[in-house]
């Protein structure tokens, strides 16, 4: 009799189905009120800038490691980096050339900037005086990336 009273006494745990379901309908209304106001442009062009801050920052040590200018260009929907020859560079790390493609609509300024060979922002054989500027948009957000003379320091600014 004993063992019998305390089967009965076990209580049952888990959640009902009843339950599940709620948090399931929640969920579903805050992702909902959420999702209009992240728009894959928008936070796609900030990830975009930095990676092309990234990218020019590349540019500069590959301009020292190799010994040469090397330029870092801007064509709008894409860039890359090219020798003085105007020719493309083979990325040693990716064994390809180096252009990159944006995405999801996003444009980068037309602009370039020259490394020499310590690193150093040039422009005609002389170090610049003044910072090069770009500026990454796409939907409603834009970023602008500024490479500072002298240093060749990359900032993003969003």
């Amino acid at each position: 009799m004993d063992n019998t009273r305390r089967m009965h006494r076990t209580a049952q745990t888990g959640f009902t189905l009843i339950e599940l379901v709620m948090v399931i309908v929640i969920i579903g209304i805050l992702a909902a009120m959420a999702a209009p106001r992240m728009s894959l442009t928008d936070s796609s062009v900030h990830a975009q800038a930095a990676q092309i801050a990234r990218d020019i920052r590349h540019a500069q040590m590959l301009a020292m490691t190799q010994g040469r200018t090397l330029t870092f260009q801007s064509l709008g929907g894409s860039y890359r980096c090219t020798d003085s020859t105007s020719t493309v560079i083979t990325d040693p790390a990716t064994q390809q050339p180096f252009t990159f493609t944006l995405n999801n609509g996003v444009t980068l300024t037309v602009a370039s900037v020259n490394f020499d060979s310590l690193g150093r922002p040039v422009s005609g054989g002389a170090l610049r005086s003044t910072a090069v500027d770009f500026t990454v948009s796409g939907g409603a957000q834009s970023a602008a990336l500024s490479v500072s003379p002298v240093t060749g320091f990359v900032a993003v600014m969003p």
